[in-house]
């Protein structure tokens, strides 16, 4: 049985919280956790647990050679904005990260928060999408600089 507790670890471990901001005006918000194909089980109750998002064999890129070379891997994702903005982001308010992976879902948060119903660029301000900007760059990096999570209007020094 999935625990919440396990979720948090294996996200811990195992997951990304990503920002995407697209060419055609829209920010995408995805959570997800990769796994080899002999782990497709555990994404499928993990999908199970949350009730949302969906399991899928992920696209091997670079070439035929690397494909060749490397096992299928398997991807539990959730990027309907909605399932992040009601069921992820509360999930893991209520049930934090206990490593440096926390610093990158509080700016995740902090972006579902600003672009919640909004996720065209052209219904934000331009300081909101600057701090969206800052806040995405600072995500999935080592530099402990970038564990501050900005506010709308405050300097962020990136390095």
């Amino acid at each position: 049985m999935i625990t919440s507790d396990y979720i948090v670890g294996f996200t811990d471990g195992e997951g990304c919280f990503y920002v995407q901001i697209r060419t055609d005006f829209r920010i995408v918000l995805r959570y997800f956790i990769t796994q080899r194909f002999d782990n497709k089980e555990i994404l499928e109750n993990i999908l199970r647990f949350f009730g949302v998002g969906y399991v899928h064999l992920k696209a091997q890129e670079w070439g035929r050679e690397y494909r060749r070379s490397r096992l299928p891997t398997y991807v539990f994702e959730v990027t309907k904005q909605e399932h992040i903005q009601n069921v992820i982001v509360p999930f893991f308010r209520k049930n934090p990260l206990q490593g440096v992976k926390q610093f990158s879902f509080e700016k995740f948060a902090k972006i579902a928060d600003l672009v919640k119903g909004r996720q065209d660029t052209r219904l934000l301000s331009e300081e909101e999408l600057e701090l969206i900007w800052q806040l995405k760059r600072s995500m999935n990096v080592l530099n402990t600089s970038a564990r501050l999570v900005p506010e709308i209007g405050s300097p962020v020094h990136l390095r």
